[in-house]
């Protein structure tokens, strides 16, 4: 960017950020997350450190909090309320750590640093002040020098003491917050009273603090970690942070205690490791760890920048949102045919992986959110898994951006695209174009497929560029003479191919109907069509001398009917149309056939009685990494025994089966109060039935 332009946009982060910073800190609101504000801060103190020319006195980063609330009475701190530097990865801890040592060795010689880590609970921040022990004030951070005085709600907190163990006079500071089963409980009853509901566990605590009714404050129950002593009337203050810390327990106060002294900066990045993996289980908000180093002697040499002390920093977990630009819009076409429009992303780093690209799903969605070519946007990892966008930081727009148009025409085949009825998408309506070909062959030797070995996406276009294959049928009339002659592709890496194509003859009824990619047809639902089919089939008085064959799949297709289909618990008439429509197209029989010609044939079926059928109307749903099997094989077991397994987590949901790193699933499993299991219990479960 060129210098001018640099300049605009720092202003115009700066306007950003003090807008949100004022809504969290003095209004108690949020329309952005943490994580997307952390993001938009962490680019604007970037930018400055670049070009220090650019900055100014009334930076975001030159300051702390914002204006308390006039509707409490003002507090003046004793002690001035510091806030914490950011680091994002491991890197940035190391560079703080040698600022520090480089630091030190001008005043003193330090042949020794160690640590102590804290989680860095997500909540609200408060100051307490006891007289003779007990409780006379209370007070919120404010703009670090003036807080607001909400003694008589933090009275209401019963792990806040009035009378302490000892008659001090001391001033601590802590962290107030509410418990994620308080949380969903209360958000339920505003959702019952048509209220609107709290984004999260913090923003509720802050509000309820701020409620001029102490009677309400009691009635939401939050709780209090103190983690500071930051004044005593003598002067004298612990040694170490550890023994600070045991010293707020003894003298009556909640601490979290889960902190851990650490002798060296690598055993601090195993801890944050640790709870990086471990924070979703917890029953309150972690957004990082906190690092201090744990000798006041060395916390006073260091002392203060003009906004944080040298001596600590917070550790923030990897961002599940953040902050990039859209640079363009392109348009993918599924093996549907359906036109998808994917926005292409500056570069950015959100829990552990690089994203570039997000999927925008439909016009409807891009018209709802506003999106333009050129736009900064909050993005997250749906599920942990899919990037996604969630809101345009339109206030940063320069006038330069560009409004999207979904194209007239297929960008592959230059076809026609078509809208149907009831129906968001935009389809390209040439069942031969390109695009949809080669989606619908990797779709066939996908995992949950055919699953053949080596059969990737670039080997897929490169043998329809060949004009090796053009359909799934196709695959199974390759030759390793066909294939020695194309790039990549030696003796022995052609040989493996047709050994592994050869070996993916031999394959269970559901994973080949999932193979065909019927529209609107799940992993769920082709178990179902799979156990229709043999249950049918087995009951004919023809059954004796039945077999499992494709002819016999096309022919129970080709007659069941809608009402037939409709039967089927979990088959829906959109479901049950697209499965009839699919069988009667007669380019989708000729390749069926083409592929019982090549020798394709069903792994040996069993039907399944009610009694043996011992998971019949139990839903699961799988998180973490299972260590006696692998998730696909707990999914057959699960369906093996009539069990359905589901995607995400609901109240409908029966079982939560959990491994080692659960994901957001449990989270919610635990919020939703259904019940979670790990893979051991999960066999005691069965062997129960």
């Amino acid at each position: 960017m060129l210098k001018q332009q640099i300049k605009q946009r720092i202003e115009k982060l700066k306007k950003e950020i003090n807008y949100h910073r004022y809504l969290y800190h003095v209004l108690d609101r949020q329309e952005i997350s943490d994580w997307a504000l952390d993001s938009l801060k962490n680019e604007l103190q970037k930018l400055e450190q670049e070009n220090p020319k650019f900055i100014t006195s009334d930076s975001p980063t030159q300051r702390i909090g914002g204006q308390p609330l006039k509707k409490f009475k003002k507090i003046k701190h004793k002690v001035k309320q510091w806030s914490f530097n950011d680091a994002f990865n491991f890197q940035e801890i190391l560079d703080w750590e040698i600022r520090n040592k480089n630091f030190l060795k001008k005043s003193e010689r330090i042949t020794f640093i160690s640590y102590l880590c804290e989680l860095k609970i997500d909540g609200l921040h408060v100051v307490l002040t006891y007289k003779n022990g007990i409780f006379v004030s209370g007070a919120t951070r404010g703009d670090g020098l003036m807080g607001e005085d909400v003694t008589q709600n933090l009275k209401t907190i019963e792990s806040i003491p009035l009378k302490l163990n000892e008659p001090l006079d001391i001033i601590v500071e802590g962290e107030i917050w509410m418990s994620k089963k308080n949380f969903q409980e209360f958000n339920q009853k505003r959702k019952e009273r048509g209220e609107q509901e709290f984004a999260n566990p913090r923003n509720a605590a802050a509000g309820t603090i701020r409620q001029l009714d102490s009677k309400i404050v009691a009635e939401r129950k939050l709780d209090c970690f103190i983690y500071d002593l930051v004044w005593t009337s003598d002067g004298n203050l612990p040694i170490s942070q550890k023994e600070e810390l045991e010293i707020l327990k003894k003298i009556g106060f909640k601490v979290n205690p889960n902190f851990q002294y650490c002798e060296n900066i690598e055993q601090v990045n195993k801890y944050w490791e640790k709870w990086k993996e471990k924070k979703e289980i917890q029953n309150f908000w972690i957004d990082g760890i906190v690092i201090k180093i744990n000798e006041r002697k060395i916390q006073k040499t260091l002392g203060y920048t003009g906004k944080a002390p040298r001596w600590a920093i917070a550790f923030k977990f990897p961002a599940e949102q953040t902050t990039t630009i859209v640079k363009d819009i392109i348009i993918q076409v599924g093996r549907t045919g359906v036109l998808t429009p994917v926005a292409i992303l500056e570069p950015v780093k959100i829990m552990g992986s690089i994203i570039s690209r997000a999927t925008l799903h439909n016009e409807d969605e891009i018209n709802r959110l506003d999106i333009r070519i050129g736009d900064t946007v909050i993005i997250q990892k749906a599920g942990d898994v899919i990037p996604d966008i969630v809101q345009v930081l339109s206030k940063l727009r320069t006038g330069k951006e560009k409004k999207f148009k979904m194209p007239l025409y297929c960008p592959i085949c230059n076809s026609k695209i078509k809208r149907f009825k009831d129906e968001v998408a935009y389809y390209c309506v040439n069942q031969n174009c390109f695009a949809q070909q080669k989606e619908k062959i990797i779709h066939f030797v996908s995992k949950k497929g055919f699953n053949i070995d080596g059969f990737g996406e670039k080997i897929v276009e490169q043998l329809m560029c060949s004009g090796l294959i053009k359909n799934s049928a196709d695959i199974f009339k390759l030759t390793q003479q066909d294939l020695e002659p194309l790039k990549r592709f030696a003796e022995k890496s052609s040989q493996n191919l047709i050994k592994a194509i050869n070996e993916s003859k031999k394959i269970d009824l559901a994973k080949f109907i999932f193979s065909l990619g019927i529209k609107h047809i799940g992993e769920e639902t082709v178990w179902l069509l799979s156990q229709q089919f043999l249950m049918d089939s087995t009951s004919s008085p023809q059954a004796f001398n039945f077999q499992f064959s494709i002819k016999n799949l096309i022919n129970f297709f080709i007659k069941i009917s809608l009402e037939d289909l409709e039967k089927i618990n979990g088959i829906g008439t959109k479901m049950a149309k697209s499965i009839l429509q699919w069988f009667k197209n007669e380019k989708n029989i000729k390749i069926l056939e083409e592929l019982e010609k090549a020798g394709i044939n069903f792994n040996n079926q069993k039907i399944h009685s009610d009694k043996e059928w011992i998971l019949k109307n139990k839903s699961f749903v799988l998180t973490g990494e299972l260590e006696s099997m692998t998730r696909d094989e707990a999914k057959e077991r699960i369906k093996s025994l009539g069990g359905k397994i589901l995607n995400s987590v609901s109240k409908k949901t029966d079982y939560v089966i959990f491994g080692k790193n659960p994901g957001l699933k449990y989270k919610k499993a635990k919020e939703l109060e259904v019940k979670i299991i790990n893979e051991n219990e999960f066999e005691r479960f069965i062997s129960s039935l």
